[in-house]
């Protein structure tokens, strides 16, 4: 064994001997032909071009590389996920929880650049998990034995999916392989290390033909080099995965998901209440309808479901919560629900945010023609604010479409044949309104704006449009439900409580008398 292990020393010295005199017959040519261009710019006078050469080819690569920095850091400061990542934001997040977990990702990004080991994701993973408790204002390890359990069995049921749609044949890698690998790693290592040293003296003995040992030396080098990043890649997503699943696993506990089971999820409270105004066999999209007084809600409502059911008049009319049923497309059954105009009174106010907040969509309508938007300005206020409370970050907020109306009355006053093509520029009219789109969006910075027109003195235009925002909101809209029901469910039913009391309290009573 001593003698093996000598000739492998020999070899793996004769192979360093070979490299080295290799790179200097590569280097030492070029050494004397740089000598002799040197030479030659001094001798006939072309120092100056030379340096000009010099400066502009510095110049050339070195601008270039400066602006890849620059955007290398604008890419860190405005981190995202990939699209291509192996674990995805769930749709069920708010647009807070979504936040947080782009932060997590690029704390997981910086974590593994610092240490990438397999044996150091068990100390990352505790630590995103408490950064995610510090997002939502908790303190470590704040819940409960029987979701601490949960949070294992989810994390390992979700990177189970994750392996094996990702790493092939990974089931057939065994816990016996592994504990193999890991009792005899050292020899392994020693094995290793053999099998480069026998690597090196064929590689002498490939010297025979120089031409066709540096081919191949280049071939292996390359593909060897792709396959090693091959590897690293796949290992460092994996790696990637398991902390991404922890941070989302995460978010969902703090965030009280995992407090609630499918089987208890009720109808919420809103629907309770719609149910009394007019019953209805399945829960239905609420569409929450808002504005001014006068702005024009009943109008829309009556053009939205085809009939008159909303009174439509000049003066303020919605002085309590109406709710119609209609279908729109392919929505069978929805609830459109009219509240009273904001008016600036506190207790209206605290109606209309109850029903925004307890909304799947909302239709903010505004009047074309009235520049003031202090009433509106002054609800968004309190609806971000509402948004931004830290008891009320996993909350996912509905989309809000403001449905900027009468639009006709605009100037010039005399124009209004509509549909308008709002890209071009030739119309005055299209001018207008795309100035009182960017005056309101400015303003209250709403998810999207739709000019429309329900007067009944004139032609009226954007009722197909409303339709066809209604008809895309719909599966983000049931997001919206599905978030809002999972909150307003406990995390057992009384009755079970009880029980569990009623068990505790007979064993324990049992053990008293033995």
């Amino acid at each position: 064994m001593r003698r093996v292990k000598n000739s492998l020393t020999q070899l793996d010295k004769l192979s360093s001997g070979v490299t080295a005199v290799l790179t200097l017959a590569i280097l030492l040519p070029l050494l004397v032909l740089c000598g002799f261009g040197l030479y030659a710019i001094i001798q006939y006078g072309y120092t100056l071009h030379f340096a000009i050469a010099l400066v502009a080819s510095f110049f050339l690569f070195y601008i270039p590389l400066l602006l890849l920095r620059r955007k290398a850091n604008a890419k860190v400061a405005t981190f995202k996920v990939s699209e291509d990542s192996l674990v995805q934001a769930s749709a069920d997040w708010s647009e807070a929880e979504n936040a947080i977990w782009q932060r997590l990702n690029q704390n997981i990004e910086s974590r593994l650049a610092e240490e990438d080991a397999w044996s150091s994701l068990k100390s990352h993973g505790l630590a995103i998990a408490n950064t995610t408790a510090q997002e939502f204002s908790r303190g470590d390890l704040q819940f409960s034995v029987t979701d601490g359990l949960k949070l294992l069995e989810e994390v390992s049921r979700r990177y189970r999916v994750v392996l094996k749609e990702n790493v092939p044949f990974v089931e057939n890698i065994k816990l016996s392989h592994l504990k193999f690998a890991f009792d005899h790693q050292d020899k392994i290592a020693t094995g290793k290390q053999a099998a480069d040293l026998l690597s090196k003296a064929y590689r002498v003995y490939q010297f025979i033909n120089p031409v066709a040992a540096i081919t191949k030396e280049v071939r292996n080098k390359l593909l060897g080099d792709i396959a090693g990043n091959v590897g690293d890649n796949l290992q460092l997503n994996m790696k990637r995965a398991f902390l991404q699943e922890v941070a989302a696993v995460s978010i969902d506990l703090y965030s009280g998901r995992f407090s609630v089971e499918d089987k208890d999820i009720k109808k919420s409270t809103i629907a309770v209440e719609d149910e009394q105004s007019e019953p209805k066999p399945l829960e239905p999209l609420r569409i929450a309808v808002i504005g001014q007084i006068s702005a024009g809600k009943s109008s829309l409502i009556n053009t939205i479901k085809g009939a008159l059911d909303a009174e439509v008049s000049a003066l303020p009319s919605t002085n309590a919560v109406n709710v119609y049923s209609c279908a729109v497309g392919d929505v069978e059954v929805l609830n459109l629900v009219d509240l009273p105009g904001l008016d600036g009174n506190d207790k209206t106010n605290k109606t209309i945010l109850k029903h925004v907040i307890n909304a799947d969509m909302v239709l903010w309508v505004l009047k074309a023609n009235q520049s003031s938007r202090q009433l509106d300005r002054q609800f968004m206020l309190s609806l971000e604010d509402f948004y931004a409370n830290k008891d009320n970050l996993h909350r996912k907020k509905p989309v809000i479409t403001g449905i900027l109306n009468q639009v006709d009355k605009l100037k010039p006053l005399g124009e209004w044949s509509p549909p308008y093509d709002l890209t071009l520029s030739d119309s005055a009219k299209v001018t207008t309104i795309n100035k009182a789109i960017d005056y309101n969006q400015k303003l209250l910075n709403l998810d999207s704006i739709i000019p429309t027109s329900f007067s009944s003195g004139s032609q009226q235009w954007g009722q197909e449009s409303v339709e066809q925002l209604i008809a895309k909101n719909v599966d983000n809209s049931i997001n919206v439900q599905r978030n809002r029901q999972r909150l307003e469910s406990s995390n057992s039913s009384t009755s079970e409580q009880f029980k569990r009391v009623f068990k505790g309290s007979k064993t324990l009573f049992k053990k008293a008398i033995s």
